[in-house]
């Protein structure tokens, strides 16, 4: 009897030792249970991933349909408007510009006008976060940066992919710059609509009617830009007329166009245009004579920054500014939401303590994003923008308020072009 026992024994834990081979077989083999449960985690985990990229695909493609900036395509020209040819640039050096690789990961060919010189500052030479060129031939670099971006004018390079997300034209060709609201949700028209390649002003009077390039004239059409005491202090002579003033900033803007168009983007100035007072304007670090001057005065004074007739240095448009807003908000992350809430990016009230005041320029690295200074808070930055008969457009906010979050550096204001307060400057732009 003892025997068999000892017999079943000896077969039943051969049976469990059988059992347990096939069981962990099953379980830890190649094709086991542990391995097929990875793999179809895996499958899942790559699922979702690549159902996310296609909505994200698809939600940008919505966004820029509802928004009217979607497609890299110039749009429909105008029934009856000339079609446009822009020769583009070739990504060689030329009599007029040279061609400079960025360290992007892909690198880019930038057009650095002749008389200027690309930076090789470590945080400097990449278009993604800001491709930095200052005045005069000499090497900027690690070295020797804090000696030029106190003394050297700077300008960083704005991509601008496709051009007509800039400007549309009329019914009649004129073109208009186009204008944009940013926040969290898209990217909105401002005061303009599109259809079949003809752009409409939606408002070219009263508040809100944004628009360039527009002279503003006052309720009764004769003040601001009709009187020619205003005219020249912005550089005209004594025969400019409200008209004549008018037909300058339709050439200038043309002009600015095209050059984009020509080299697919711009120059913004690094940091808000300083020595206000004084014969030349320039763009450097810690200036401190940014403000307290016309509108008249600061259109004038932007003109005389270039450094050759290779480039055109003025006021930035309204369509320039946007355009960087732009360029941030579809990079992602703290640069998309720094274009619609500033908070923490520039000197509102009370980042000082107890005294409001501005700051020199670029004093601040906090309060720079791609390498452009300022722009959020510090002093309004005037632009060329129309904002009403009596108003030419201001950005960001300033010293005086703590407007952080309802001030960012997109945001509007509007200003009496004759006035002249410490809290208002102006940016440059350049082009080629």
């Amino acid at each position: 009897m003892s025997g068999i026992t000892l017999i079943a024994l000896v077969v039943t834990i051969v049976v469990l030792l059988i059992l347990a081979g096939i069981t962990i077989s099953l379980v830890f083999s190649e094709n086991g249970i542990i391995a097929k449960a990875r793999d179809a985690a895996e499958k899942t985990n790559q699922a979702v991933i690549n159902e996310q990229a296609q909505m994200n695909d698809v939600t940008a493609a919505m966004e820029n349909m509802l928004n009217g900036i979607g497609g890299g395509n110039a749009p429909e020209e105008p029934e009856g408007c000339p079609a446009e040819e822009f020769e583009k640039w070739n990504g060689e050096s030329d009599d007029k510009v040279n061609a400079v690789q960025s360290t992007d990961t892909t690198p880019v060919t930038v057009p650095v006008p002749k008389g200027y010189t690309a930076s090789k500052v470590t945080e400097e030479t990449t278009v993604e976060d800001g491709f930095v060129i200052y005045e005069g031939e000499e090497e900027v670099n690690d070295t020797n940066k804090d000696t030029a971006q106190t003394t050297r004018n700077q300008f960083v390079w704005v991509p601008v992919e496709n051009p007509s997300e800039m400007y549309g034209r009329d019914e009649n060709c004129k073109k208009w710059g186009k204008l944009y609201n940013f926040s969290s949700t898209g990217i909105t028209p401002l005061n303009w609509t599109e259809k079949d390649g003809v752009m409409s002003i939606t408002a070219t009077s009263g508040i809100g009617s944004y628009r360039e390039p527009d002279v503003v004239t006052g309720s009764d059409g004769t003040e601001y830009d009709a009187d020619n005491t205003n005219l020249q202090q912005a550089g005209l002579d004594a025969s400019a007329t409200a008209d004549t003033f008018k037909a300058q900033l339709e050439t200038e803007f043309n002009n600015m166009i095209a050059s984009v168009k020509k080299y697919g983007g711009f120059y913004i100035g690094r940091y808000e245009t300083g020595n206000l007072s004084q014969t030349e304007a320039v763009v450097v670090k810690n200036n401190t004579d940014i403000a307290d001057q016309t509108w008249y005065t600061q259109y004038n004074k932007s003109k005389g920054v270039a450094a050759s007739s290779n480039v055109t240095t003025s006021m930035i448009w309204g369509c320039q500014w946007d355009a960087v807003m732009r360029w941030m908000w579809n990079q992602g992350g703290d640069k998309k939401t720094y274009t619609y809430d500033s908070t923490g990016k520039g000197n509102y009230s009370g980042t000082q303590g107890s005294t409001d005041k501005s700051i020199p320029t670029g004093s601040n690295d906090t309060y720079a994003v791609n390498n452009i200074y300022d722009m959020a808070g510090n002093v309004h930055d005037w632009t060329i923008e129309a904002g009403s008969a009596s108003n030419r457009v201001s950005r960001g906010g300033d010293y005086f308020g703590n407007y952080d979050s309802n001030y960012p550096d997109s945001l509007r204001g509007g200003f009496n072009p004759t006035g002249s307060n410490d809290d208002i400057g102006s940016r440059l732009a350049l082009y080629m």
